[in-house]
C-alpha cells in the first residue's frame, strides 16, 4: 500500500511494535538492517509464521539470504523442501526475476504484472484454507539501490502497491543499512519510506523492549540530527572560507606573477642600460685619455726630443717635469673616479670626503660633509654600495637640479648606515617622483642600478622632493660588533 501516517499525541508509543511479523494482509512493510543475521532471524519468523498456518510464502531474494533463511527455517523445525514441493513456498532468485520485467534500465508495468502475478496464482492454489494468506519478502529493490539507480527502485515500490490493489498479501522489503550513509540519500530514503505502510528500523532500535527506552533513543537521535545539521553549517562556513583563501591565493599568485615578470623585463631594460653605460663610459675614458692625458703625453715627448738636442735648457726641464706632473695627477684622478684606493685603505667616510671635495671643484657647487664621529668600518659591499651611490646622487643634482648647494650626511646607529643627500635644487615634478620611488622605467640606469646594489644588500632607496629641493636617503642594515659598541660608549 502507499502511506500511513504517524501515531498521534495521544497513542500509546511513538515506537512500532516489536513483533514484525503481526501485520495485516494488505501491508507493505520495508526493514532496514545492519547485519544479514538480524534480517534472516526477522524473516524466519514472518515467513515462519505463515507457513506454520498453512499459508503460502514468496521469496524473491539473493542466493545467500535465501539458502541462509532456508538453513534458519530448518533449524526451527519447518520442513522446507516439503513446502517447496507443495508449492507453498516459492523461493525465487532476485537478480533473475528483475531481469524479466526490466526494460532500458526501468521497471515495465506490464510485464511486472504478468511475472508476479503468475508466482501469486501459484502460492494462492497451493495455499491452504478458505482464506489462503500469502506472504511475500523482495529485495530487488535492494539490488537496483545497490546498482546506482534509486528512481527504478523506487518505481519498482510503486508497482508493488499498485499490485497489492488486485492481489492480497503481506510483503516485506528489505535495504541495508550501508547503502544510505551519504547525507544526500536522505531525500530518497524518506522517498522509500513514503511507499510503505510501516518501517522497520535497524537492529540497534528493534532490540529495545521498553516504551522509555525507545523514546530516548528517539530523544538521542534527534539530538546526533540537531548536532549533524550544527556540524553541516559549520562545513560550509568552512568550506567557503577555504574557497575563499583559495581565491586570494590565486589572486596573490598573479600578482606574484606579474611582479616576477615586470621585475625580469625591468632588470633586462637594465641590463642594456648598463651595457650602455659601460661604453659611455669606455668612450668617455677615452676621451680624457686622448684630450688630457694624451696631450701632456705628446707635449713631453716634444720637449724630451729638444732636450737630446738642448740638454741643458732649464725651461724646457721645467715645462718637461710640469708636463709630467698633469700627467700623474690625471691618471690619479682616473683611478680614483674608477675607484679610490683610499676607501680599500682607510674605508668610506676618506673616500666620501676626497670625492666630495673633488667635485665640489670640479662642478663649482658649494658641497659639505657630515659622517658620524668615529665611523667605524663597513663591510666592503656596504662600503662600495655608498660610494657608488654618493657618485650618481651628486652626478644627478649637477645634471638636473639646477642646485647651488649639497648637504651630504652619512649616519650609522646599532642597525643600519645611512647616506642622505640633500639639494637646493627645483625640485622633481609629483608624477616623475612617483614613478622614480616605484622603480618604474623612467629611472635611468644610474638610479636603477643605484637601487638594486642597495636592494641586493637588504636596505632601501627613497626620494623626497619639492619646489625647494630633493633629498635621497639610502638605508642599509649593518650588524654591530659589541666590542665597538663598547669602545664607543667609553
Amino acid at each position: 500500500m502507499s502511506t500511513s501516517t504517524l501515531p498521534g499525541p495521544d497513542s500509546a508509543s511513538f515506537a512500532p511494535l516489536a513483533d514484525w511479523h503481526e501485520h495485516d494482509q494488505h501491508s507493505h512493510v520495508v526493514q532496514f538492517y545492519a547485519d544479514d543475521a538480524f534480517l534472516i532471524d526477522g524473516l524466519s519468523r514472518f515467513i515462519g509464521t505463515a507457513l506454520g498456518g498453512g499459508d503460502a510464502a514468496i521469496v524473491i531474494a539473493t542466493k545467500t539470504h535465501r539458502d541462509a533463511l532456508f538453513e534458519r527455517l530448518r533449524d526451527r523445525g519447518f520442513d522446507v523442501p516439503r513446502a517447496i514441493e507443495q508449492g507453498r513456498y516459492l523461493p525465487l532468485d532476485a537478480t533473475e526475476t528483475l531481469s524479466r520485467f526490466m526494460r532500458t534500465g526501468l521497471p515495465d508495468a506490464r510485464r511486472f504484472c504478468d511475472v508476479i502475478g503468475d508466482a501469486f496464482a501459484q502460492a494462492r492454489t497451493a495455499a491452504e484454507g478458505e482464506h489462503p494468506r500469502i506472504v511475500a519478502f523482495g529485495e530487488m529493490v535492494a539490488l537496483l539501490w545497490e546498482q546506482g539507480r534509486p528512481e527504478a527502485a523506487l518505481q519498482l515500490e510503486q508497482l508493488w502497491n499498485d499490485s497489492a490493489r488486485i492481489h492480497s498479501f503481506s510483503l516485506r522489503c528489505a535495504y541495508p543499512l550501508k547503502a544510505f550513509n551519504r547525507h544526500e540519500h536522505g531525500e530518497l530514503f524518506l522517498k522509500i519510506c513514503h511507499e510503505h505502510s510501516a518501517v522497520i528500523p535497524g537492529e540497534s532500535y528493534t532490540g529495545v523492549e521498553n516504551n522509555d527506552e525507545r523514546l530516548r533513543i528517539i530523544s538521542h537521535l534527534q539530538q546526533r540530527a540537531e548536532a549533524l545539521e550544527t556540524e553541516k553549517a559549520e562545513y560550509k562556513k568552512v568550506e567557503q572560507a577555504l574557497r575563499e583563501n583559495e581565491a586570494r591565493l590565486r589572486q596573490a599568485k598573479a600578482d606574484l606573477e606579474s611582479a616576477v615578470q615586470q621585475r625580469t623585463a625591468a632588470l633586462r631594460r637594465l641590463s642594456a642600460q648598463v651595457m650602455s653605460t659601460q661604453d659611455s663610459e669606455r668612450r668617455r675614458i677615452a676621451r680624457e685619455l686622448h684630450d688630457s692625458l694624451g696631450q701632456y703625453l705628446a707635449g713631453l715627448k716634444l720637449n724630451v726630443n729638444l732636450l737630446r738636442q738642448v740638454p741643458r735648457n732649464a725651461q724646457l726641464w721645467a715645462e718637461a717635469e710640469e708636463l709630467l706632473e698633469q700627467c700623474i695627477a690625471e691618471v690619479r684622478t682616473l683611478s680614483y673616479l674608477l675607484h679610490p684606493p683610499m676607501m680599500d685603505e682607510v674605508g668610506l667616510a676618506s673616500a666620501a670626503q676626497w670625492h666630495v671635495e673633488g667635485f665640489g671643484q670640479r662642478s663649482g657647487l658649494k658641497v659639505s660633509l657630515d659622517t658620524a664621529e668615529n665611523l667605524e668600518r663597513l663591510p666592503d659591499a656596504v662600503e662600495l654600495a655608498l660610494f657608488r651611490a654618493l657618485q650618481e646622487a651628486l652626478s644627478n643634482v649637477h645634471r638636473h637640479s639646477g642646485a647651488s648647494v649639497v648637504d651630504v650626511r652619512i649616519l650609522r646607529d646599532a642597525e643600519q648606515v645611512i647616506l642622505e643627500v640633500r639639494d637646493n635644487g627645483r625640485g622633481i615634478p609629483r608624477e616623475l617622483l612617483l614613478r622614480l620611488n616605484d622603480g618604474g622605467s623612467s629611472a635611468g640606469v644610474g638610479l636603477a642600478g643605484m637601487r638594486e646594489r642597495v636592494r641586493e644588500l637588504g636596505g632601501e632607496l627613497g626620494i623626497e622632493s619639492d619646489p625647494t629641493g630633493s633629498l635621497l636617503r639610502i638605508t642599509i642594515p649593518v650588524a654591530v660588533d659589541a666590542t665597538q659598541l663598547v669602545s664607543n660608549n667609553d
